[in-house]
């Protein structure tokens, strides 16, 4: 399945369907005609909406029990070796039990159960859409009334993983075998980790490696640059304090430094690589991470006196309060031909907003300076934005304003500048945002004023 999907699942949640009804219906029909086996999903749950509706209902069932892999897609009624393994089960709990293994294993089960995870660390009500908005985040693309999440979360609850929205924590790691604490770690590792995993995990031996071996086999397989030099702090160590290779010092003949390896029993679980695939659109994005923690801890995390982690800090902040006044996350630290080399923090785009395409910067330092107002304007004829956001730690200097005040009136865009005060103030009440961007607007004397809606 591909890592940014769930699987289609209308007229397949078990409000609807049997399970062990459709497993017999495909196993009757094995060999027919698409069509006999749609005419048999009407017979069995379609039989009381309305005939006009009945086959196209019954189509969009056929075509969930191929994504959820029960199915062979293709012309034809042919059953797949995961169906065939679950039509022969007899007791149900263990005919459910299976089933949420296999939605959490191999169709981004996880994927749910981690962002229902970040929206209650957060403190968001979870519901459909907020799972949805952030599926999106992770570079999903599903509109708000989609089913996908609900559908699937219907048949995580027949094996008690989760009850409504809320996670059975103990009743997850019985079908998974691992913890939550160790699917966290799993989260944080950086790419270049996460490939040598991935690549020791392929090697399927139990003996001892060359570090420096498999470091070549993940390069070639998957094109990672680890760099030598920094090859055991940035890998090899992580690695091993997180749990997941056992390290053997080589101390004979040349290379006395280098390092035998090989995996821990938590790495070699079986879910592990599944989990990895499914969250490898996430590995390495510190921004995401940082994203998900409440705004008070972000907050501390901006006046950390780790410039990274503050960095890091700052533009989460900036994207949970573009998100406040409805804005559509597009991406962060954009650099390339469209920026001319040049690096964006985070763009955003809205339908909803007279400006609808926004770049935003966020400025660790006591002061914006012109230069710093010049280069975004710059940027914007390349990305074509009608609004600029400032966002800084500090303050903003009189002669930046001016200058953003000048370009307002010759220019259809908008500068918005937060400094360090308005921060605390959005910390305190998320709301104020929508004060602070109109009292810039008029400070500024821009022809358009904003409307929020």
């Amino acid at each position: 399945m591909n890592n940014n999907e769930l699987p289609f699942g209308t007229q397949f949640s078990p409000n609807i369907v049997d399970l062990r009804t459709a497993l017999r219906l495909i196993k009757e029909n094995e060999g027919c005609d698409t069509n006999v086996l749609i005419n048999a999903l009407v017979d069995a749950f379609f039989l009381m909406v309305a005939e006009n509706s009945q086959r196209n209902m019954a189509g969009n069932c056929k075509n969930s029990l191929v994504a959820y892999e029960l199915l062979k897609p293709g012309g034809g009624v042919n059953m797949t070796d995961f169906g065939i393994e679950l039509q022969i089960i007899l007791d149900d709990d263990h005919l459910y039990d299976t089933f949420a293994r296999h939605i959490l294993t191999n169709l981004n089960g996880l994927v749910l159960i981690d962002c229902i995870r970040a929206l209650n660390r957060q403190g968001i009500k979870v519901t459909n859409e907020s799972i949805i908005a952030a599926l999106n985040e992770r570079g999903f693309r599903y509109a708000k009334t989609a089913n996908n999440p609900q559908v699937m979360k219907l048949w995580l609850e027949k094996a008690n993983v989760l009850v409504g929205w809320r996670i059975n924590e103990r009743r997850l790691s019985e079908l998974i075998s691992i913890s939550e604490n160790e699917l966290s770690l799993l989260k944080t590792l950086s790419k270049e980790q996460y490939y040598y995993v991935k690549a020791m995990c392929n090697i399927t031996t139990d003996e001892f490696q060359k570090a420096s071996a498999v470091r070549e086999l993940a390069k070639s397989v998957y094109g990672i640059n680890f760099g030598e030099k920094a090859f055991a702090s940035n890998v090899l160590n992580p690695l091993e304090k997180k749990g997941l290779i056992e390290l053997r010092k080589v101390t004979a003949g040349r290379g006395a430094k280098s390092h035998d390896i090989r995996l821990t029993d938590l790495a070699k679980k079986d879910i592990v690589i599944p989990f990895l695939q499914q969250i490898e659109s996430v590995i390495g994005n510190d921004v995401l991470q940082q994203y998900q923690k409440p705004l008070l801890e972000i907050r501390k995390d901006i006046d950390s006196y780790d410039t990274y982690v503050k960095g890091l800090a700052l533009e989460a902040f900036a994207i949970k309060i573009m998100h406040i006044i409805g804005l559509d996350f597009v991406e962060t630290r954009l650099k390339g031909t469209e920026t001319a080399g040049a690096e964006v923090d985070v763009l955003f785009e809205s339908s909803k907003l007279l400006y609808s395409r926004w770049q935003v910067q966020c400025k660790n330092s006591s002061k914006v300076s012109v230069d710093h107002v010049a280069k975004e304007v710059g940027l914007h004829h390349l990305l074509k934005t009608n609004a600029i956001v400032i966002i800084t730690t500090g303050t903003v200097s009189e002669t930046a304003r001016d200058y953003a005040n000048s370009i307002m009136k010759s220019l259809n865009i908008c500068i918005i500048f937060v400094e360090g005060t308005d921060i605390d103030a959005i910390i305190s009440n998320p709301l104020a945002i929508v004060e602070i961007f109109n009292r810039e607007a008029l400070a500024a004397k821009q022809i358009k004023v904003f409307t929020f809606h």
